[in-house]
């Protein structure tokens, strides 16, 4: 797969007023998923997921991460990483799992923002000890 954009969510520190505004502002449904503080964005034609409002958390150090939290799906998170460092960027979180859903990577690019790389994997096990949790 070449990388191209799976996901995003929006990081508050208020997920109901957040997802309040945007089913005012663009009519998105919204279902619960996952830990507290995440809901999906649900699209309205299909039913699938489209994004995610999340309760903030902070990626780059003393800094909490604003706005949009885009992930590209990726083959191997493994050589993303390697690419990553080789190409001076920063790892801000290392190759952690979500139990049925893969293994995510985040990083920062050289201009300092945040990116997140997501190796799609259903069968990813939910008993790993670095699963993903939000702060």
């Amino acid at each position: 797969m070449s990388p191209r954009l799976t996901h995003f969510a929006i990081n508050t520190d208020d997920v109901e007023s957040t997802q309040s505004f945007y089913a005012e502002v663009f009519g998105w449904s919204f279902q619960a998923y996952g830990p507290p503080g995440f809901v999906q964005i649900v699209d309205e034609v299909g039913g699938s997921p489209i994004g995610a409002i999340q309760q903030r958390r902070q990626l780059l150090p003393d800094d909490a991460t604003r706005g949009f939290e885009c992930s590209f799906g990726v083959d191997d998170v493994d050589d993303i990483r390697r690419r990553v460092v080789d190409a001076g960027g920063a790892i801000l979180m290392e190759r952690s799992t979500i139990p049925g859903v893969g293994y995510l990577l985040a990083f920062q690019d050289p201009g300092g923002n945040p990116v997140l790389a997501m190796q799609y994997d259903a069968d990813a096990p939910l008993d790993n000890p670095t699963v993903v949790g939000l702060r």
